[in-house]
């Protein structure tokens, strides 16, 4: 028989039904705030964080053939001039078309490390949630 079982045994202590809601509520009393709130905030930020990493791949991998169509233009504009690969590698690098990809790259692996951020800000808070329900786990059974 448990100490718990012996109390109750004895009517000391009365078992007391705790609704899920109160559960709840106490639980977010003891970490500060709702655990369920954060576990939907982390689905959304993992959904930003996919969104973010889908842009971001596209574009890195698009830059090779966006380099490969610029030198065809200008090799098919210049084809009388018989210019040489390194000149129209040139050409395409200096294309206004080739920088706003370039920068556009650039904004989509920002915005991608920011959503990797906050998601595992996220990912973090409910870790040490996590860690904390499980050490008022242990005070709670210490005392009881």
């Amino acid at each position: 028989m448990t100490r718990t079982d012996e109390l109750l045994a004895q009517g000391g202590v009365r078992r007391v039904e705790v609704p899920p809601d109160s559960a709840r509520e106490m639980l977010g009393i003891h970490i500060g705030h709702d655990p369920y709130d954060l576990l939907a905030q982390l689905d959304e930020a993992g959904e930003r964080k996919a969104e973010a990493e889908a842009v971001a791949y596209q574009l890195e991998n698009e830059t090779k053939s966006l380099l490969a169509r610029l030198a065809s233009e200008y090799a098919t504009a210049h084809a009388k001039e018989g210019l040489s690969e390194a000149k129209l590698d040139r050409l395409a690098r200096a294309d206004s078309r080739y920088a706003d990809h370039i920068k556009g790259t650039a904004v989509a692996i920002e915005n991608r490390e920011k959503a990797r951020n906050a998601y595992w800000r996220l990912r973090t808070l409910l870790d040490l949630d996590r860690a904390a329900i499980a050490h008022q786990n242990a005070l709670t059974r210490m005392d009881g």
